[in-house]
């Protein structure tokens, strides 16, 4: 133990590593939510639906409907504030990086026999890494994937709370993949949007606080590259 440890200092961390372990969590979130079965986030929900109905006749990932998705969050938001950005482009990559990654470890957990209490092990990790992701990303000033900067655009341009939109934005998002899942697979059949959807959102309402307690009470975060930050803005 250091002598700043004792002194109860916090330690040195850095705003990119902040973004690539939060890009690495949110991406093992949805596929362990994914892969379990039992739905995922409100906001992956209507890429995932897309996904589903598209994987039956042709060959696709739940990665590729996801950025596919995020381009049209991006459309739209560019609608909203009416100006384009550069920012705008590393959102896309942000949510390209995503969905690799989405996959890369979904095709890992396909390895493993499922059974429901993997299941739920799947879930349960998933709720856990899930609002850490989002406090990790928070840290950082690299473009955040399509979902989280359509909220600081939003804030930015109109001054609404972001919980607001946060919440406006994900339930929305509900709305839409369940009506979509009804459309595409009959009423009364809720593909994306199930208990793990459920579990996952209520962790994200109770652990994000915490989580973020927890990453401000122990580190301090600077810019390990900070001629790049000048691009992001």
């Amino acid at each position: 133990m250091t002598m700043a440890d004792k002194l109860g200092e916090k330690r040195i961390a850095y705003s990119e590593y902040a973004y690539f372990f939060g890009m690495f969590f949110l991406s093992m979130s949805s596929a362990l939510l994914a892969r379990s079965g039992l739905g995922v986030s409100l906001a992956s929900a209507p890429a995932y639906v897309l996904y589903v109905k598209a994987s039956l006749t042709q060959s696709v990932t739940f990665g590729t409907a996801e950025y596919t998705f995020q381009a049209f969050v991006l459309i739209t938001l560019f609608a909203i504030r009416g100006k384009l950005k550069k920012a705008y482009l590393f959102s896309f990559a942000s949510a390209v990086i995503y969905a690799f990654v989405l996959d890369a470890i979904t095709n890992v957990l396909k390895l493993i026999p499922l059974n429901m209490t993997v299941r739920i092990v799947y879930i349960a990790i998933a709720s856990i890494i899930g609002p850490l992701s989002i406090a990790l990303l928070s840290k950082s000033y690299i473009t955040p994937y399509a979902y989280t900067f359509f909220i600081d655009e939003v804030n930015e341009k109109f001054r609404v709370d972001s919980k607001a939109i946060f919440w406006g934005l994900y339930t929305f998002s509900g709305v839409i993949g369940v009506a979509l899942s009804f459309y595409f697979f009959g009423p009364g059949r809720f593909v994306g949007v199930s208990v793990g959807s459920l579990v996952y959102t209520l962790a994200s309402i109770f652990l994000l606080r915490p989580w973020e307690k927890f990453i401000e009470k122990r580190f301090k975060f600077r810019d390990k590259f900070k001629q790049l930050k000048r691009h992001f803005r």
